[in-house]
Order: structure tokens, then C-alpha cells, then sequence
């Protein structure tokens, strides 16, 4: 207990959906949270921990809002993200001034803290790019993105490696696949899972880039969050990871399993691929499980089981 006490965490980017799902989970485990997001930001997602937690907002991007997060951390989450894979390809420029620059100002910030240790949300559906079908990727395997949002992950992580080397800072990159749950808000244009299962309950109509055969790993928020808890406790722990399920699922299964699961009939319209939309991406867990014992629980159909039960415990 005396090493949880002393283990004050900081969640960069707490109140978005992945960000709060891991300070609920941290907060159970027992561990001290701070959590840093900017100014207006909906809380709703951490309402449950509220009373438990420190919040500050500030803009991740001012040294001085970020020096005064820092102080006393032990273990920094980076979970700050401005972009997605289809709204990096609008403006890059932004992509690389609000995600790429900032970080690099915390890893400076965090190179004179030998003691901190820093957590930093990667992309595993994004930074691998194309690959032939079949074949789940690896951390050793070549990252070749196809999106800008791909690109920024990946400079991002080889500037932790720079860092890493050269002053000696502790570090973890979860290459996480594909997350969906029920802390996912479906107006986002990301994730399929949420996005289809709320157009589905409302009979909307849900559009499908390609012709559905796209393969994803999905993987449940509880069993994300779980992992950045196995990495937490085991400190010697550093490197990539790969964070997902290691089993893929087409967009038109989801279409079935959606409709089977929640009694409801899809209504899908194809339209044209877009071409930074990798047609295959599964993970390959087995270096996680192997250096912290962490392996999901949830496959997809059980995920969208426990996002029913969620839903309907609702008021």
C-alpha cells in the first residue's frame, strides 16, 4: 500500500473517453490521480471519481500549466490527442503543432525528472500501415503509416526513443488497436463499434467506406484500461507494446453481431474506400502478456454484451 500511496499518477487528457476510462481503473486499483485537460472540458466521463481525484485544466501545449502538473508525478499518461486518422488528413500542420510539439515540450520537461516514468497512448491501427492479410503485426515488424494521424504517433514515439537513450527516461508505448465501450460518445466519426450501435438503435442509416471487408482488433475499454494498470504496477517494464486482442473482425461481421446482439436490423450504404484505411490490422499480444501477465478478457461479442448491459442500467 505504501508504494500505491507514493504513486501519484498523471493522466494527460483524463476527461476524454480513454483517458477516463484508465483513471477509473486507477483509482480502483488504489493509486493517487491528477488529471490535466483543458479548460471547459465535460467531466461527465469521471463523475464516478470525482471526489477521488485531483483536476486541473490548462492547455497541455503552456510549459507553465504542464510544470505544474508535473509536480510530484511519478507515472505520466499521455492520452492528449487533437486529431483522428480522418481529420489529421485535413490539416497536417495541426496534426504536428498540437500533438508532435507538445510532446516533445513534456519530454524535455520530463528529461531533468529521472525519477518520472511516462505512459504514452500509441497507435497500433494506425502506425503499422498495409500488410498482407492474415498476418497480425508485431512490434518488430516495419511501421510504414498511410495517415497523417499514423505519422504523428510514429514521430512521436521516436522521439520518446531519442529521449529514452539519450537521458535515460523511463518509458512504455501501448500500441492500442482498436477501442470501443460504452464511455465512447458516438457523435465522434471514430470508432466503428460505438458509431454503428448508436445508428443502429436509432434507425439511422450507417455508411460503410469500402465494401465492408475491412478487419479490425477490437478491443473492450475495461481490458485497455487493465493493461496500462499491468504496465503501471511492473516499472521495469519499457519499450512497445502491442494492446488489443490479437483476433480481427470485418466491418460486415460487426453489422451481424450489432444486429444478433441488440435485436435491431442495420441499415448500411456503401460508399467508396478511402485510401488511408488499411484493409487488415490485427495485433499481436504476446509480448505484453509475457513481461506483465495482462491478457483480455472480452472478445467482441462479449464486449457488445457488456455495452448492452451498460446501456440499459442506464436512467
Amino acid at each position: 500500500m505504501q508504494q500505491k500511496e507514493n504513486n501519484l499518477c498523471l493522466v494527460l487528457g483524463g476527461c476524454g473517453f480513454l483517458g477516463s476510462v484508465v483513471t477509473r481503473h486507477l483509482v480502483a486499483q488504489g493509486l493517487r490521480v491528477r488529471v490535466l485537460d483543458k479548460e471547459g472540458q465535460d467531466t461527465y466521463r469521471l463523475m464516478p471519481v470525482l471526489s477521488k481525484i485531483e483536476l486541473q485544466f490548462g492547455d497541455f501545449s503552456n510549459l507553465g500549466d504542464l510544470s505544474r502538473a508535473l509536480d510530484g508525478v511519478t507515472t505520466v499518461l499521455h492520452f492528449i490527442g487533437t486529431t483522428i486518422p480522418q481529420t489529421s488528413m485535413y490539416d497536417i500542420e495541426y496534426d504536428v503543432e498540437t500533438n508532435v510539439l507538445p510532446t516533445v515540450r513534456l519530454l524535455e520537461l520530463l528529461k531533468e525528472k529521472s525519477s518520472t516514468r511516462l505512459v504514452f497512448s500509441s497507435s497500433g491501427g494506425t502506425v503499422y500501415g498495409t500488410a498482407e492479410p492474415g498476418q497480425p503485426f508485431s512490434e518488430v515488424d516495419r511501421t510504414a503509416p498511410i495517415s497523417a494521424y499514423g505519422i504523428s504517433k510514429l514521430m512521436i514515439e521516436k522521439y520518446i526513443h531519442l529521449f529514452s537513450f539519450n537521458y535515460d527516461l523511463s518509458c512504455a508505448i501501448l500500441r492500442f488497436s482498436n477501442p470501443y465501450g460504452p464511455s465512447q460518445h458516438a457523435a465522434r466519426p471514430q470508432g466503428a463499434v460505438r458509431v454503428f450501435l448508436d445508428k443502429a438503435l436509432r434507425g439511422e442509416e450507417i455508411v460503410i467506406w469500402g465494401d465492408g471487408t475491412i478487419i479490425r482488433d477490437y478491443l473492450y475499454e475495461d481490458d485497455l484500461a487493465a493493461a496500462v494498470g499491468a504496465v503501471i504496477q511492473k516499472r521495469a517494464v519499457h519499450g512497445v507494446f502491442n494492446v488489443g486482442t490479437g483476433e480481427g473482425t470485418s466491418l460486415n461481421q460487426l453489422i451481424e453481431l450489432i444486429q444478433t446482439t441488440f435485436s435491431v436490423e442495420c441499415r448500411v450504404k456503401y460508399i467508396p474506400e478511402r485510401k488511408f484505411d488499411v484493409p487488415f490490422n490485427v495485433l499481436d499480444i504476446r509480448k505484453i502478456a509475457a513481461e506483465t501477465g495482462w491478457k483480455p478478457k472480452y472478445n467482441l461479442l462479449d464486449g457488445l454484451h457488456e455495452m448492452k448491459e451498460s446501456m440499459a442500467r442506464r436512467p
